[in-house]
């Protein structure tokens, strides 16, 4: 669903995903959720990203409510904005249930740009 509303607001451009990133960032998820991930543990997973990327991106976290709130919070990041012809685009879901029907959402967004 995120995925589809990022390339509806980049109609007129080609939106590529990628996945290696992607397969990274959702190994990031449940630890950030359990809080036993430090920003240097972040780096560290994300180095052999970023030693071929440029890489702007970041969790976001919230309570679930309803689908429409999730999709306004990755809205506002504008990271659907990017115009590099040459930018791909990394993103990831994880939800963790509570006790009382609570749901944790964590989405982590980003782009990428190729260094030359």
């Amino acid at each position: 669903m995120l995925m589809d509303k990022i390339m509806e607001w980049r109609e007129r451009h080609v939106t590529r995903w990628n996945r290696h990133c992607r397969v990274i960032m959702r190994q990031l998820l449940p630890q950030l959720e359990a809080g036993s991930l430090s920003d240097e543990d972040q780096m560290s997973a994300m180095s052999e990203i970023m030693n071929s990327y440029h890489l702007t991106g970041f969790p976001i976290n919230m309570r679930y409510s309803d689908a429409s709130t999730i999709i306004e919070s990755v809205y506002s990041t504008n990271v659907h904005v990017a115009e590099d012809t040459q930018v791909e685009f990394a993103l990831t879901v994880y939800i963790h249930p509570y006790p009382n029907n609570v749901l944790s959402v964590w989405i982590y967004v980003g782009t990428l740009t190729k260094k030359y």
